[in-house]
């Protein structure tokens, strides 16, 4: 009896890592449905969606389901970069190598202060065009 318990406890703790598996992003605090935009999804060089409109004040999350990118709006680190007058650049990486990536599994947010459009990179694969667009709109207009 003993090892019949201890065998559905296998089957049950197996199955429940699996599912846990198909969670993506949800050992980091979020899911993959709770992120605006995925970088890499299914291994692919792309960001989905490519393009996204939000309000003045609004937090953007990437979620990374794949390894090897990021994401830089930092016209100095890309020559496709590029964000509205009056904008601060922003990277998931901190100052230094642009082409340092975003593991796994790990989030990386940016709160839009300045209307306009935004075209971000991912550095590793910009010459593959791995790029989006962010339309960051004024409500009040």
């Amino acid at each position: 009896m003993e090892s019949r318990r201890h065998a559905l406890r296998t089957i049950a703790v197996a199955a429940l890592g699996g599912i846990a598996g198909c969670q993506g992003l949800a050992g980091q605090g979020r899911t993959n449905d709770e992120v605006d935009i995925r970088a890499g999804p299914r291994g692919r060089l792309e960001y989905d969606p490519e393009e996204l409109t939000v309000s003045v004040g609004d937090t953007v999350v990437w979620g990374f389901p794949s390894e090897n990118h990021n994401v830089c709006c930092v016209p100095a680190d890309s020559d496709l970069a590029e964000l509205p007058a009056g904008a601060e650049p922003f990277a998931s990486y901190g100052d230094g190598d642009p082409f340092e990536t975003v593991e796994s599994g790990e989030t990386y947010e940016h709160t839009f202060d300045v209307p306009g459009t935004y075209v971000y990179v991912c550095t590793p694969h910009e010459g593959a065009g791995m790029t989006g667009t962010l339309e960051v709109r004024d409500p009040a207009e």
